[in-house]
């Protein structure tokens, strides 16, 4: 089910595309399990679950990363900021992080969880910390979508296994904090190679 909400998903945000651009946008399902099934934890314990190194999702996630790498498929990256602490958003930033240092990257405000979990603006300080510690200092760029709320709105109801009403009308909201658009966390390298708009 979840992959064919992907799929569906990808064609939506793909329609309006030029087909260069379109064909160079794909899905690989990697197959993971989510936390709860994959690490067997209770299902209100994804946020409250440190990253496990062991965890098999992470070598996985890499090995596709290297994969498109090596091919030269993979001209940026963008990663979860992981607002929130949900276990799988941590965990798929930490399987990106040696390719965050070498490609343009930018971190997503995680939805729902950026809106509702009470951690969620000093994580994002923390994500903020850690780049300048690494001395990749992140910048905001919010990039303007036309209709955004109700794209948005659209595009997270496609994903009815996980998504109510209710959790949608949050997301798309969201995107009025930033007058209709998605604002994304950048590095120094995204900036030089994509810009701010």
């Amino acid at each position: 089910m979840r992959l064919r909400e992907d799929e569906a998903f990808l064609r939506r945000i793909t329609q309006n595309l030029p087909k260069g651009v379109k064909n160079h946008l794909h899905i690989e399902d990697l197959r993971l399990k989510d936390a709860p099934i994959r690490l067997r934890i209770p299902l209100e314990e994804v946020s409250d679950t440190p990253i496990n190194s062991a965890d098999s999702a992470i070598e996985k996630i890499r090995k596709a990363l290297t994969k498109q790498s090596e091919a030269g498929t993979m001209e940026a990256i963008v990663v979860p900021a992981a607002l929130g602490n949900h276990i799988d958003h941590l965990t798929v930033r930490e399987a990106a992080q040696p390719f965050i240092e070498t490609f343009p990257t930018a971190y997503y405000e995680d939805l729902p969880y950026a809106t509702t979990h009470p951690s969620a603006a000093t994580d994002l300080e923390a994500l903020r910390d850690a780049s300048t510690e690494r001395n990749d200092h992140l910048t905001p760029v919010t990039y303007q979508i036309e209709s955004a709320t109700e794209l948005k709105r659209k595009l997270v109801l496609g994903y009815a296994s996980q998504i109510d009403d209710e959790t949608g009308s949050l997301i798309a909201d969201f995107a009025q904090r930033y007058n209709g658009g998605e604002r994304l966390w950048v590095n120094q390298s995204w900036l030089k190679g994509f810009g701010s708009t």
